[in-house]
């Protein structure tokens, strides 16, 4: 440190700025790319529900029918 002058430590600050402003931003959008994709998971799991119930619902239909 005692050899460096003032432009070494400028370039050294600006640097580790844009080294921390590149990570922060690479960080964030791989945090929205898994965020997408658990949204999509879950989009799926529910269509999936939806569907189970209204097989559930058509099987049980006609059980009822023929009860009554």
């Amino acid at each position: 440190m005692e050899n460096m002058d003032r432009w070494d430590i400028a370039l050294l600050a600006v640097g580790g700025y844009i080294a921390i402003l590149v990570l922060t931003r690479l960080m964030a959008r791989h945090r929205d790319h898994l965020v997408g994709q658990i949204r999509q998971r879950m989009e799926q799991e529910k269509q999936l529900q939806r569907k189970r119930e209204r097989e559930k619902e058509q099987h049980a239909a006609p059980r009822q029918r023929q009860a009554g």
